[in-house]
């Protein structure tokens, strides 16, 4: 079932377009990631599946029973309120309030009955492990804790579906597996998820389908897989390692059709739009100039270097 729905979606802030005929689905159990630029339109783009912006063209569209029609989200803010979770990207907790307290507060904004709510945040304080910290102020926590926090926050009412602006960002590396890790676990108890993200690493590694927007327009969405298919058998680099000739290699790879080429002092990255017309080439020279590697290695695009490779694209149309 097809919970949000989004059709020729339009958004304009003074005289700027910021979401330019956007559109794309997400299905129930997604864990959907829109990767963008900073200024690319990624939170505005959340703001409008929440409900906060009205579309100025176009449907948001969303739907939790197969039952029902799908509606308007902004015509039906109640509902959104009760069935969606938002965690944006500054913290929205109050500092001078205990964990638990904060959660007894956001629990009674959304109108829970007190004995369903204590049950909620007990559960959800040892979900994200902060059981042992429910005492403390929120100012005095860490940094990860913070985030696990908002997390809470976001989850008390149970949603149906929950909205991440930038969950990993300003946490090391450490940090952003434990946020990924109580994401994962959310999704796996029946809630869809939808993460806007810079972040393409995590992104990758933990959604199943993905938005990449540029300037307002959505390049491409679907599974990850079919977001990288087209690029899989042109797109990579080359790994290698040529020992003694080090430097004799970096002048003869100039002359093959690579994009850039990375020397790390004791091995060479090239970075090819045709990775197989370059790798044949690359055979012919070993074999021409008699030169012995020590280590070759191919690696296919990541999220990453897709995107950047369809920026650079787009970059060019402008």
């Amino acid at each position: 079932m097809e919970v949000v729905q989004l059709k020729e979606v339009t958004k304009v802030f003074d005289g700027k377009t910021v979401l330019d005929r956007v559109n794309f689905n997400i299905e129930e159990g997604d864990i959907f990631g829109i990767i963008g630029q900073s200024g690319s339109g990624k939170s505005t783009l959340l703001n409008m599946i929440i409900g906060f912006y009205e579309p100025d063209e176009g449907k948001v569209l969303y739907q939790l029973d197969q039952n029902k029609k799908p509606r308007e989200v902004h015509k039906h803010i109640q509902e959104i309120k009760k069935k969606f979770g938002f965690a944006a990207q500054i913290s929205s907790f109050y500092p001078k309030l205990t964990i638990k307290e904060n959660l007894f507060h956001f629990g009674k904004m959304y109108g829970i009955k007190t004995s369903v709510l204590k049950k909620n945040r007990e559960n959800l304080l040892e979900f994200t492990e902060l059981l042992d910290h429910k005492n403390k102020l929120a100012e005095h926590l860490s940094v990860g804790m913070q985030k696990r926090l908002d997390l809470s926050c976001s989850l008390i009412h149970k949603p149906k579906i929950l909205l991440l602006d930038e969950p990993t960002a300003d946490l090391d590396p450490v940090l952003q597996k434990e946020i990924l890790y109580i994401i994962k676990q959310a999704n796996k108890q029946g809630i869809t998820v939808i993460i806007a993200s810079h972040h393409l690493n995590d992104i990758e590694h933990i959604c199943n389908k993905v938005a990449l927007i540029h300037k307002g327009k959505i390049s491409t969405w679907g599974t990850v897989e079919e977001v990288k298919k087209p690029y899989l058998q042109k797109d990579g680099a080359i790994h290698l390692r040529a020992g003694k000739h080090h430097q004799a290699m970096i002048e003869h790879v100039k002359r093959l059709p690579v994009r850039r080429i990375i020397d790390k002092g004791d091995s060479l990255v090239l970075y090819s739009p045709e990775i197989q017309e370059t790798l044949y080439q690359l055979v012919d020279l070993i074999r021409r100039e008699k030169i012995t590697l020590e280590d070759l290695d191919i690696k296919k695009p990541s999220l990453q270097d897709i995107f950047e490779s369809i920026v650079q694209e787009k970059e060019t149309m402008y």
